[in-house]
């Protein structure tokens, strides 16, 4: 009869032990599912960058007479944006004073064309929740010519400057990615 008066409560004890474990297992199954989410997002944000600067890619293939326009309209937007304006009412606001023709459906000059065609990327890199910018790429500028097309995207600036904790850049100015920036980096020409 003594052992039986010793064994009372070790059942609960295994059960409190087993739940322990259990919730053990569940947090690390969560932290898990967590990862995978963000990993997911990223790959969405990515793969929207890239159709954002393949359709740029494309267009200044199309229109090569105004790559630089290009260049100057995507860095007039970027350079708009601040703390009160956001990119995709500096995106809006370039519609309303430039963008003058539809030219999907109208007759443009070049030029008439290089606007829309800017707009319309612009327009597409906010409706994907990135930034654009286009810069001639470091080390071609005496050589064939070719245009970095750079999207950025969690509050990196899609510039090649040096990073800071104020100013989180894509990439240094010789072109190499920093550690954890969010962007990507295509050149065209």
């Amino acid at each position: 009869m003594k052992n039986i008066k010793n064994q009372y409560g070790v059942g609960l004890v295994e059960v409190l032990v087993a739940l322990l474990l259990l919730a053990v297992a569940v947090l690390g199954f969560s932290a898990l599912n967590m990862v995978s989410i963000k990993a997911t997002d990223d790959s969405v944000l990515i793969a929207n960058a890239n159709t954002v600067m393949r359709g740029l890619s494309e267009d200044l293939r199309l229109n090569s007479n105004n790559i630089l326009e290009y260049q100057k309209n995507i860095q007039g937007v970027l350079s708009s944006v601040s703390d009160s304006t956001s990119y995709c009412e500096a995106v809006e606001s370039y519609k309303t004073s430039n963008v003058t023709k539809n030219c999907d459906s109208d007759a443009c000059t070049e030029e008439q064309l290089g606007q829309y065609n800017s707009w319309n990327t612009m327009k597409q890199a906010c409706d994907n929740d990135v930034l654009l910018n286009m810069i001639t790429c470091p080390g071609t500028a005496d050589k064939q010519l070719r245009q970095c097309i750079i999207t950025s995207w969690n509050g990196t600036q899609p510039v090649f400057d040096t990073s800071s904790a104020n100013n989180k850049a894509c990439a240094s100015t010789l072109g190499i990615y920093h550690a954890g920036s969010d962007c990507l980096i295509m050149e065209s020409y």
